[in-house]
């Protein structure tokens, strides 16, 4: 980058953020990598230390440690509700599809059993989530409980070879609980059900995020249709095809809801 394009990204940067935050923020920067296992060890000690869920969503939306933060891409509500179900039974085999910032992921192994095994696959530089980067991986490590295993997959889940990969770690065992929130094309997320919900034991949950299409007054305001997607086609078809339910907040606007089957 020129020195002058440098020099006016910093004004956007002073401009949006204020000249304190965005000085700490370009000098923790370059340390992040540094910094990452330290703050994934403080997230988890301050996990094992919340009374109960909404304490753990709390962390999961306010933690920022050395500029490094977790923030889910969630409504409140609809996690807490996912959340719940999660909790109603040990669940011992978990992946997830589309791990981006990494709040969700923390909050699901908070909510499964504590000596689960966990598999979480993200693309990187991925249209939909942005992947995150390899320094994140420590951070990432200390979402896991102490009995916990947590392998993650930077990787497209489409490709066979994540697949196989994915079956591997599995080691033969089935998934309880399956969650997708990649690809949001429709044949994305039409894809990764197809390939990934065979790996789901029966009766186990297949979980999809962004199910709600955007309000007719959302879209007329010009808002961010690309949160959503085609999940919500998919979703319309899918919910008819087994038992689901529907986390859905009103006031998000008409957008993300997390759907639920039982395969």
């Amino acid at each position: 980058m020129s020195f002058a394009g440098a020099l006016k990204r910093a004004r956007r940067g002073v401009d949006r953020y204020g000249f304190a935050t965005f000085a700490k923020e370009a000098t923790l920067r370059p340390l992040h990598p540094v910094l990452a296992p330290l703050a994934g060890r403080r997230l988890r000690r301050r996990a094992e230390l919340a009374p109960g869920v909404d304490a753990l969503i709390e962390l999961a939306f306010e933690f920022d440690d050395f500029g490094i933060s977790i923030e889910p891409g969630q409504v409140r509500s609809e996690i807490r509700g996912l959340l719940e179900i999660l909790r109603e039974r040990p669940r011992s085999r978990v992946l997830e599809i589309g791990t981006a910032n990494g709040g969700s992921l923390f909050l699901i192994a908070h909510s499964v059993a504590p000596d689960a095994r966990l598999i979480s696959v993200d693309l990187p530089q991925g249209e939909f989530g942005g992947g995150y980067p390899a320094w994140k991986i420590p951070l990432y490590k200390g979402f896991a409980q102490r009995r916990q295993r947590l392998d993650l997959i930077r990787g497209d889940s489409h490709a066979p070879a994540t697949l196989e990969r994915v079956r591997r770690l599995l080691d033969g065992s089935k998934l309880d609980f399956l969650f997708i929130d990649g690809d949001h094309t429709y044949d994305g997320v039409r894809q990764d059900f197809e390939a990934y919900s065979p790996l789901v034991r029966s009766g186990g949950l297949v979980g999809f995020h962004d199910i709600a299409p955007p309000s007719a007054a959302a879209v007329a305001e010009g808002g961010p249709t690309l949160l959503v997607g085609e999940v919500p086609q998919f979703w319309s078809e899918i919910r008819t095809q087994y038992p689901s339910k529907e986390l859905v907040d009103p006031a998000a606007g008409g957008y993300f809801g997390i759907g639920l089957i039982r395969v």
